[in-house]
């Protein structure tokens, strides 16, 4: 315990300066990155870095070199490998790159620059090879910016006691704001203010979630292993449709949904294939295959209720034939001791008074279900777990056949672990707790309230799912309340209570990256909030722009365009405007075709960028 005392102290610093800190606005240390860095994806010799750059005001449009490098220390001095990517306006000026040749089982820290500024260091992780033996995973879900504050991400970042995160959808929401569940004690508002349907709107959404200090800070020191859920792109949606989207209202489903996806593959450090498919299969080492879903919009039918011909036809898919095979074909070529498959809805059946009672689950299409844990059993297919996320709320199931016994848990075909919501509101369920554990045998644990996480430990032995909750959403908080505990021993089956908490190995610790960048430039300044336009859409442009930018101080805002001769073309008084990011339009209709430059006007300052009337 005592060689961890320096590294606890440390960290405690760190979460102090994150905590007093975590409320601010931009700050101009970070420029151009104001959004971060972030990794993602990691296999054991490569992994994918992210950041975004923000133009400065002669390079809206233009291509953007930016250049990183990968290291072994926090100073960088131990260069592993180096390159560089052009990034521009068709990738939201998103930088990814897939870095390759790395030692499996291994810390490494990462940093961009352009315009002669560094990024922000981030901390990242291969996978190991063999021989793993212990491995500790957060698994989180369902973030909804204006339900509270983020103190989920801000407690796993004071643990820093496991490998990495799996974030298993509803990292965003679609809403207008005040659409959803919104926390009159916190007032914390997304942008943009409307329902995101079009690329500008999933764009800002994605800007304005990673402008959270508690995210931003997570990803930094952590590979993130992420998938969709229906939020992405808008609530309980399927393959052709949603339940949030009317043609008259939103328009076309097929443009909203691959624009949806164009922004989650620009914003996300996932390995971009170009299939626009997020099913894939990670491994690590003998130990544990991490089999990822998508059981929301690749194949999904349309939802109708949890009874009736259309949901027990044997036809009815929830992940379309071929991911369903790629399912079935992983597990049986794995040679993995765990396969754990990560995926959005609940798997286990949720029966109140003896009717299903979610139809958007895997209760709608039965058919689907029992084929996966027919062919699961009938292979001897060994030490499957499911993590789920979706339904903001803790459960810890076993997956029952027909013959499933509830005492002994024989005739399950594996287990499920549900996180909780980091924000989002609870489930509602008539009598609660007691009515759900009444009535599903198979169903051990049920928390339908209370936000936070689960670390998911796994070793040779079993593997283990501890639930952690946040005190509150209503105010900034590292702190976290430990839940309880069920685990599956190898070649078990079913669920049994644990005790207590797993205990972290003591390698899992490791030195956190700084949270300032190292400045290559000289005369940056250091305050904070610094007046800056972080995004322009589209660009070139036909009829409206919309702006994204940082009010330094409140007070009256002029937006003013200009074009290439310095004469003023077109003025509007937007009004007082409060201090923080904000989101405007800027009708350009009547302008001729060419270059402008869009000049904002505030009471500590000004700032412009350049933009193409198309």
């Amino acid at each position: 315990m005592k060689k961890l005392i320096p590294l606890i102290l440390s960290l405690t610093a760190i979460c102090a300066h994150a905590q007093n800190n975590r409320m601010a606005s931009l700050q101009t240390c970070m420029a151009p990155f104001y959004h971060g860095v972030a990794s993602g994806d990691p296999l054991t010799d490569r992994v994918i870095i992210w950041t975004r750059v923000t133009p400065d005001s002669n390079q809206v449009g233009a291509p953007i070199l930016v250049s990183w490098r990968i290291s072994t220390d926090t100073s960088m001095s131990t260069i592993i490998t180096n390159g560089s990517v052009i990034t521009d306006s068709t990738k939201d000026f998103t930088v990814k790159a897939d870095v390759i040749g790395l030692q499996p089982n291994t810390f490494y820290f990462y940093e961009f620059s352009a315009n002669g500024y560094n990024s922000v260091r981030g901390r990242t992780k291969t996978n190991p090879v063999t021989n793993a033996d212990s491995l500790r995973f957060a698994v989180t879900s369902c973030a909804n910016y204006e339900a509270g504050y983020f103190n989920t991400y801000a407690s796993l970042l004071a643990r820093n006691d496991f490998d990495g995160v799996f974030s298993i959808g509803d990292y965003i929401y679609e809403y207008n704001s005040g659409g959803y569940s919104p926390n009159a004690t916190v007032n914390r508002q997304w942008l943009p203010s409307n329902e995101i349907i079009s690329i500008a709107d999933y764009r800002t959404r994605y800007s304005s979630y990673r402008l959270d200090e508690d995210l931003q800070r997570l990803h930094q020191q952590f590979p993130f292993t992420v998938v969709w859920d229906d939020h992405e792109f808008a609530n309980d949606a399927w393959m052709n449709g949603a339940q949030n989207h009317t043609t008259a209202n939103e328009g076309s489903w097929s443009a909203r949904k691959a624009v949806a996806k164009k922004a989650f593959f620009e914003w996300q450090p996932i390995r971009d294939f170009g299939t626009g498919e997020i099913y894939r299969k990670f491994s690590y080492g003998n130990l544990v295959d991490f089999i990822m879903l998508d059981t929301r919009v690749h194949g999904r039918d349309l939802q109708a209720g949890t009874t009736g011909s259309t949901v027990t036809s044997g036809s009815r898919q929830l992940l379309g034939a071929n991911q369903y095979q790629w399912l079935e074909n992983t597990l049986d070529s794995s040679t993995a001791q765990w396969k754990v498959i990560g995926q959005q809805v609940m798997m286990a059946p949720l029966r109140v008074f003896g009717t299903a009672v979610n139809g958007d689950q895997w209760d709608g299409y039965p058919a689907q279900r029992d084929n996966l844990f027919a062919h699961i059993l009938n292979n001897n297919i060994d030490n499957v777990v499911v993590l789920t996320g979706d339904i903001h709320s803790s459960w810890a199931n076993d997956l029952p056949t027909s013959s499933y016994n509830g005492s002994t848990g024989a005739g399950s075909a594996g287990v499920e672990f549900v996180t909780p919501s980091v924000t989002s509101p609870g489930m509602s369920i008539p009598l609660g707790a007691a009515a759900i554990m009444a009535s599903n045998s198979h169903i051990k644990y049920v928390d339908l309230s209370q936000h936070g996480y689960i670390i998911v430990d796994i070793n040779q032995q079993r593997t283990q799912s501890d639930w952690f909750y946040v005190p509150s959403i209503d105010v900034p908080s590292i702190a976290f309340n430990y839940g309880g505990s069920f685990y599956a021993n190898h070649l078990q089956r079913f669920l049994t209570t644990g005790t207590a908490a797993a205990v972290p190995r003591n390698s899992v610790y490791y030195m956190q990256a700084p949270l300032c960048p190292r400045n290559v430039s000289t005369g940056i300044s250091q305050q904070n909030n610094p007046n800056v336009i972080l995004g322009l859409y589209p660009n070139p442009v036909y009829d409206y722009l919309t702006v994204q930018f940082n009010n330094a101080s409140a007070g009256q805002v002029n937006f003013k365009v200009y074009d290439v001769q310095g004469k003023l073309a077109s003025e509007n008084k937007e009004g007082n405007k409060d201090a923080g990011v904000l989101k405007s339009y800027v009708d350009i209709r009547n302008l001729s075709t060419g270059v402008y430059f869009l000049v904002i006007e505030t009471n500590s300052g000004t700032m412009k960028q350049k933009f193409l009337k198309d």
